[in-house]
């Protein structure tokens, strides 16, 4: 018996998400094919009623974020080596031993990736969540506060060496950090916009005892504020503020189940037209028609706070909490490599 790796697929690629597409070879090679009977849900925040039917599933480091796992969770088709975090354990209703850290720490171990001395590493990175690309002008921003700009849309091996290479790394994105601090490498977590979301971020902070508290950045554009303005409305709104873990866990049930409602599907397509997507092509529209820019005043603030956090010394888990994680993954690997 073989098994295939699910995991979400971006239109545009998405280098936290991509890098299952090799991962799991490099884990356990020859070990997964295209057997769509037996699915294993890799690294990402995966486990929703919209993952595709199996004859059985196996859960491996997977975590929750968006609405509700499948109606048949937990039944005998499904098996759980390990979740995120313990946020997702709660919401699923799993044991605390259920949960270890997010897979991405086992980059840690693949040679091609192993960590590097910090005397051999250079210069301070800035890696911003994928939506953030949509109206943002974070390489205009990176280039004023003399921060290297990475696109999490490139190639995932590159992103990885290029955190990997970095003395510092500026996370918006959250397997930007995660992946820094598999890497060793110092991290500050940073807010682009209220898009971010804080239960994913406890969910992974949690397992290494660091707190979450990012440095937000503001909007680098005007087409920017106003899409953050209006995420509220449309349900896009996951950034909680000095959120603890009670509070995200009682927000997110409550917003699931809003979601779930009959008319949230009708209410979001009309209400995102409304506030983002008429109001965005316009703007940028004059700002093309007129050859005009509204953005210089955004760009100068985030610059400012960007520099900041480049001189902040960031976060890292403690080598001892890192490694026993590390561990606890690897013998969940073993357990997987059985499974056939």
């Amino acid at each position: 018996m073989k098994l295939k790796i699910f995991y979400y697929k971006s239109a545009h690629g998405n280098f936290g998400d991509d890098l299952n597409s090799w991962f799991w070879d490099a884990l356990l090679p020859g070990f997964f094919d295209n057997n769509e009977d037996v699915r294993v849900s890799g690294i990402g925040t995966i486990i929703t009623s919209a993952m595709p039917d199996a004859n059985r599933w196996i859960v491996f480091s997977s975590g929750v974020g968006y609405g509700y796992p499948p109606t048949n969770f937990n039944s005998k088709s499904w098996e759980t080596i390990c979740v995120r975090g313990p946020l997702s354990a709660k919401i699923l209703g799993l044991p605390d031993d259920k949960y270890i850290t997010d897979g991405a720490a086992l980059l840690n171990t693949l040679t091609e990736f192993k960590p590097l001395p910090e005397s051999e590493r250079h210069g301070t990175i800035f890696v911003p969540h994928h939506h953030a690309l949509v109206t943002g002008k974070w390489e205009n921003v990176c280039k004023q506060a003399g921060v290297e700009f990475v696109n999490p849309q490139w190639d995932s091996k590159i992103v990885i060496q290029k955190i990997r290479n970095a003395k510092l790394v500026l996370a918006d994105a959250m397997h930007a950090a995660i992946i820094a601090d598999a890497m060793r490498v110092p991290w500050v977590p940073l807010i682009t916009s209220s898009q971010i979301n804080t239960f994913k971020w406890l969910d992974w902070t949690q397992t290494i005892n660091l707190p979450y508290s990012p440095m937000v950045l503001g909007s680098s554009s005007l087409r920017e504020y106003m899409r953050d303005k209006f995420l509220h409305i449309y349900g896009e709104r996951y950034f909680l503020p000095n959120a603890d873990v009670e509070f995200a866990l009682s927000n997110f049930e409550r917003q699931r189940k809003i979601k779930n409602s009959k008319w949230w599907g009708s209410y979001y397509d009309l209400t995102c037209l409304a506030f983002h997507r008429v109001p965005n092509k316009g703007m940028r529209m004059i700002e093309d028609g007129f050859n005009i820019n509204l953005d210089n005043r955004f760009i100068d603030n985030s610059a400012k706070i960007l520099l900041q956090a480049k001189n902040s010394s960031g976060f890292l888990s403690d080598d001892n909490k890192f490694n026993d994680n590390l561990e606890r993954l690897l013998g969940g690997v073993k357990k997987l490599s059985k499974l056939r």
